[in-house]
């Protein structure tokens, strides 16, 4: 399951081949069991990967390393520490490596601000909205399908621990301390989650 043409890219719900290689880099080292499963997927460190695949792929990759971490540590935990794992790995990518440097130059606020084009980076549909929470006190994000893919009936939301794991590894990164991100609500029907962040 490939999409290959500008056109299907614009049409259907992808994620890109860039952070399905820096998952399955990750799978390597922490799973290393789980590449024949991968292979499956169409995904192999043998391989060069294609530009993007669909929705399906990914969340059925993120499924299987969730699954092969989660004996240990719980579902949960495990979605987290996955989650930063793949952002110390994509922030030490070469486009990674650039984003991380502008993100130390404008600050983990601005950093934040930009979550919706970040995210964009990885896939075709996410988009995320925030606002500042009364009294200053923290930031209020949250993550939904872009408005053309609100009515997909394919599951468009990452697991929100994974988001987790994601988002406040790229806030340390970019000079947040003692980042601390809740999950205050999650409804993975409509594919929203809603995150506060201090820090």
């Amino acid at each position: 399951m490939v999409l290959e043409t500008s056109q299907e890219i614009g049409r259907e719900p992808v994620v890109f081949g860039h952070a399905l290689e820096t998952l399955l880099a990750e799978a390597e080292v922490l799973a290393p069991h789980t590449l024949d499963e991968f292979a499956r997927l169409g995904l192999s460190p043998l391989h060069q990967l294609e530009v993007a695949y669909p929705v399906e792929v990914w969340s059925e990759a993120l499924r299987i390393l969730v699954q092969a971490l989660s004996a240990d540590v719980g579902t949960a935990a495990a979605e987290f520490l996955l989650g930063q794992r793949y952002s110390e790995r994509s922030l030490s990518s070469r486009i990674g490596s650039a984003m991380n440097a502008h993100a130390k130059v404008v600050g983990p606020e601005r950093t934040l601000m930009r979550t919706a084009r970040n995210l964009r980076m990885v896939n075709n549909f996410f988009d995320a909205t925030v606002r500042e929470l009364p009294g200053g006190r923290g930031w209020e994000l949250v993550t939904k399908p872009l408005v053309q893919f609100a009515l997909s009936s394919k599951r468009l939301m990452d697991p929100p621990h994974f988001l987790r794991g994601v988002l406040s590894k790229a806030l340390e990164a970019a000079g947040a301390k003692g980042v601390r991100m809740e999950l205050v609500e999650h409804d993975e029907v409509l594919g929203t989650a809603t995150f506060h962040i201090f820090f």
